[in-house]
């Protein structure tokens, strides 16, 4: 953005109503890709200095940046904050503890685009989901209702998952996945993704130099 206009900007988006309740689903920048008992999966897609309209956000989720992007957020009564991502760069957001309204621009000069897994179902304490350990994946955090992994396949060599009563998100960043299970192999490319319900069976994960991002939701 041009820094003489961050102050006008800066001035309009200060009016914007502090009252707006427009859900996140139907923004249009947002729409819905999934939906069950467990998770809902936001596809957003905020083309070059475009701005979304103020709306609400009251699901805890998982946001996942699927771009390189530079992009700014602001809530009513506060500056806008500008961020940098990279592909695959994800984080926690407590938006159902605390719903939060916003606008978001981008500052980028390609498409910002960005999955929101909202997490549907109230967390079971004690319920059976133990973290894994093994090669290709790298526990990056946990939350009481989601556990993340970054998933890379060592060379030659798949990631076995073990059958689990959690449900399974699998977001592919970069390169080509593939999951087998005993229904068979599904394929996914760079911003594709696979849901496994909970009680799944063991599935395998193959990848010729890929990186995908592992949600576990209990």
């Amino acid at each position: 953005m041009k820094p003489h206009l961050f102050p006008l900007l800066f001035g309009i988006l200060s009016h914007f109503p502090t009252n707006a309740q427009l859900p996140v689903d139907r923004e249009p920048h947002h729409s819905v890709i999934l939906q069950n008992d467990h998770i809902r999966i936001l596809d957003g897609h905020i083309r070059a200095h475009d701005t979304t309209p103020a709306h609400l956000h009251a699901a805890n989720s998982v946001v996942v940046f699927l771009s390189s992007s530079k992009f700014a957020i602001r809530q009513p009564g506060h500056r806008p904050v500008i961020t940098k991502v990279n592909a695959g760069d994800m984080k926690y957001t407590g938006y159902g503890d605390k719903p939060v309204t916003h606008v978001v621009w981008n500052e980028s000069p390609s498409v910002f685009h960005f999955f929101v897994v909202e997490l549907l179902k109230t967390h079971r304490p004690g319920a059976p989901c133990p973290a894994l350990s093994q090669p290709g994946l790298q526990l990056q955090w946990e939350q009481p209702a989601v556990r993340a992994y970054y998933l890379q396949p060592p060379a030659g060599q798949p990631v076995h998952l073990p059958a689990s009563s959690c449900a399974r998100l699998l977001i592919d960043v970069s390169g080509t996945v593939a999951v087998t299970s005993s229904t068979g192999t599904i394929t996914r490319q760079p911003e594709g993704f696979v849901y496994l319900p909970p009680g799944s069976n063991q599935v395998t994960v193959r990848g010729n130099h890929s990186r995908s991002i592992l949600l576990d939701i209990p």
